[in-house]
C-alpha cells in the first residue's frame, strides 16, 4: 500500500489558528485605546497646569482688594499678558477668594478682619475638573 500524504491544515487548527489571532487583535486594540485615553488625560492636566500658571501670573501684582472681586468668578485662561490662551478650548477656570487669619491661615475670618487670602482655581474641561491649585497671598 502506498502512503498518501495530505498538505495543508485541517478545519481544527485553521480555527484555534483565528481565535488566537482575534483574541491578540482585541488585546492590542484594547491596550490601544487605554494608552490614548491616558495621553489625552495627560496632555488635559499639562494644558489646566498652564492654565493655571498663568493666572497666578496675571494675577500676581493684584491687591488683595482686587483678589476679592474676582471671587465666585469663572474665567477663560489667559496668558500673563493678559491676552487669550491658545490650546485651551472649553476650559475655565472657577476662582475662589478665602480671607483667613492673618496668624493662622487655617482659621476662616470676615475679609474685613484679615489682609491675608487663600486663592483656589479650579481647571474645568467639559464639566469635568481637570486640576485645582490653591496659594496664599497676603499685604501687610
Amino acid at each position: 500500500m502506498k502512503k498518501i500524504k495530505k498538505n495543508g491544515f485541517t478545519l481544527i487548527e485553521v480555527s484555534i489558528a483565528v481565535v488566537l489571532i482575534v483574541l491578540v487583535g482585541t488585546s492590542a486594540i484594547a491596550s490601544l485605546r487605554v494608552g490614548m485615553r491616558t495621553m489625552n488625560g495627560t496632555q488635559a492636566a499639562a494644558v489646566a497646569a498652564s492654565a493655571i500658571r498663568e493666572f497666578r501670573e496675571f494675577t500676581f501684582q493684584d491687591t488683595i482688594d482686587a483678589m476679592d472681586l474676582r471671587d465666585e468668578t469663572v474665567v477663560t485662561p489667559v496668558l500673563g499678558d493678559g491676552s487669550a490662551m491658545p490650546g485651551v478650548a472649553g476650559m475655565t477656570l472657577t476662582i475662589d477668594v478665602q480671607a483667613v487669619d492673618d496668624i493662622d491661615p487655617t482659621l476662616s475670618v470676615d475679609i474685613t478682619d484679615s489682609r491675608t487670602r487663600i486663592v483656589t482655581v479650579v481647571a474645568m474641561s467639559d464639566e469635568k475638573q481637570l486640576m485645582e491649585a490653591l496659594w496664599l497671598i497676603a499685604e501687610h
